[in-house]
């Protein structure tokens, strides 16, 4: 059966996956090598700096082939960009993080990310993005704050006065 005559579900390969995994394992093998070169990696017992972003990149780079050569539905939508608004406020949380976690700490800056980068979905509502904020602000408290005990103040600078 030629290439031409199967259906889309038989083909050994999709361009979507394809595509797909050529950015990931490209972005992976960057931050990889840079890492790796920049960066202490230390070993498992004791990490260095570059130890997890040299792992998340490997990582990355494997769910990205495994990615390849997952078949699509048929009735898979065609790849289509995102819309300006959603990718303002993806692009736009870390920004927002990185401007408000001294100032106002890690309660309001969490809770701030989470609440305008929900947005980005065009099926946001308000109530489900003020409990995402509250859910993921509780989460990120208790296991930066609490189990692992970063020194990261709760509350900045502009609200203790």
């Amino acid at each position: 059966m030629s290439i031409e005559t199967r259906k889309p579900q038989e083909r050994a390969l999709s361009r979507r996956n394809v595509t797909f995994t050529a950015i990931f394992v490209c972005f992976s093998v960057v931050v990889g090598i840079y890492a790796y070169r920049t960066l202490s990696i230390g070993t498992a017992a004791e990490m260095g700096a570059g130890f997890f972003p040299v792992m998340l990149s490997i990582v990355l780079g494997f769910l990205a082939l495994a990615v390849a050569f997952t078949p699509i539905s048929a009735g898979a939508q065609p790849l289509r960009f995102a819309s300006i608004k959603s990718s303002v406020l993806v692009l736009g949380a870390p920004l927002i993080f990185a401007v408000t976690i001294q100032s106002l700490g890690l309660v309001a800056a969490v809770a701030l990310t989470i609440f305008f980068s929900s947005f980005a979905s065009r099926f946001a509502t308000l109530r489900q993005s003020l409990l995402l904020a509250v859910g993921f602000t509780v989460f990120c408290v208790a296991v930066f704050h609490f189990l692992l005990n970063l020194p990261i103040p709760l509350w900045g600078d502009l609200i203790t006065g």
